[in-house]
């Protein structure tokens, strides 16, 4: 009776311990691969500058929500100013503190007008901070409404 079924007995191993690949198959693989390792790292390369770039923008964001939030809770108006010759956010009113934006020397910084009002109901004076991180600047707007810093993005 022919059930239609291969006996294990029937099947003959096709591996022997001669086949395999020559040195010249390896060396193309080896050839293909260098070349795509030379396109993809320079990519790479820029995707981590922009990763980097992007969280320096968050950084600063997060501070000058942090600013508005203290001058809400405390109900005291703060006011921010940039640290000569440094990258820093100076806060003074109700408390003083020098917070780091975390920007190199090689960074810059910059705060128009030089000062702005954060006030208890929110609301602050308007103004821009620009900064610069290697070869990319980036502008973010405070809101006078709102408080709140936007990222603008008519450069892009």
């Amino acid at each position: 009776m022919d059930s239609g079924l291969v006996q294990l007995t029937d099947c003959k191993a096709s591996w022997s311990p001669n086949k395999g690949f020559s040195l010249l198959e390896l060396m193309v693989v080896l050839v293909v691969l260098g070349i795509m390792a030379s396109v993809a790292v320079p990519a790479t390369g820029r995707f981590l500058d922009s990763l980097e770039f992007k969280k320096q923008t968050e950084k600063i964001m997060a501070s000058v929500r942090y600013v508005r939030l203290k001058a809400v809770t405390s109900g005291k108006p703060l006011k921010i100013a940039v640290a000569e010759e440094s990258n820093f956010l100076v806060i003074s009113g109700a408390f003083s503190e020098n917070r780091d934006v975390g920007l190199t020397s090689d960074d810059t910084l910059e705060l128009a007008p030089a000062e702005i009002f954060f006030f208890p109901e929110g609301y602050a004076t308007p103004g821009v901070l620009s900064f610069t991180i290697g070869k990319r600047s980036r502008e973010i707007i405070i809101d006078p409404l709102t408080g709140l810093p936007i990222l603008d993005y008519s450069d892009d």
